[in-house]
């Protein structure tokens, strides 16, 4: 059910954001379509008491890219991100292994935010930088754990290639960091995981990845 909700949501903010940007719809010019394929370098947290470690695996997703009218080259950028993976959590006592956990998890971005592309007259290949802001939600799937949401950022560059107008590729790396990873009360159930680093932090990842352009 939290999968339908959000999806639901992120649709929805689409297309009010799409409304907003109604002369380039009108005009059918420049929006950008791209669902892509790629794979994530994901990495561990230090926790109170152990480590909170999760596996590198294939993720996929879509981006929407609509021309800004301020700057030729700007775009704005709604991204959607889904990792399906798994998880482990360590227990450490007296620095030696007490107790490891593991379970399925799904991981999701859903972000906005800004894309520079730099325009070159008759160039195919336009390399590009991208900002995103928004929430990441971590979800241990077919457990009583509970999920968390929290706030995050991705920074990200690559190249778009336009064989023609309409079609193109983009290929791209991207840092991935939700912030405040490892509050307190992070995935305890109950058989233990007592979690929680308390202050600030954040669990860097990052992907590679390649998709298809759609040009509305």
């Amino acid at each position: 059910m939290y999968l339908q909700a959000s999806v639901k949501f992120f649709i929805f903010l689409i297309v009010i954001l799409i409304v907003g940007f109604s002369p380039a719809i009108a005009q059918k010019r420049g929006i950008e379509i791209t669902p892509f394929i790629g794979y994530q370098l994901s990495g561990s947290v230090p926790m109170t008491d152990g480590e909170f470690d999760v596996k590198d695996s294939e993720d996929y997703g879509l981006t929407v890219n609509i021309p800004l009218p301020m700057k030729q080259g700007v775009q704005l950028e709604l991204l959607y991100l889904r990792m399906d993976t798994e998880a482990r959590f360590d227990t450490y006592y007296y620095n030696s292994l007490a107790e490891s956990q593991t379970f399925d998890m799904i991981v999701e971005y859903f972000q906005i935010g800004g894309v520079n592309v730099i325009e070159r007259p008759g160039a195919k290949a336009k390399p590009f930088g991208a900002l995103t802001l928004g929430a990441s939600h971590f979800n241990p799937n077919g457990s009583t754990v509970e999920d968390e949401w929290f706030f995050s950022a991705t920074l990200g560059a690559g190249v778009k290639i336009f064989p023609n107008e309409k079609i193109g590729i983009r290929l791209q790396g991207r840092l991935l960091m939700p912030f405040s990873f490892g509050s307190a009360g992070l995935w305890c159930g109950t058989g233990g995981c007592s979690a929680g680093v308390g202050t600030t932090s954040v669990f860097l990842s990052g992907d590679f990845s390649a998709g298809l352009i759609i040009v509305l």
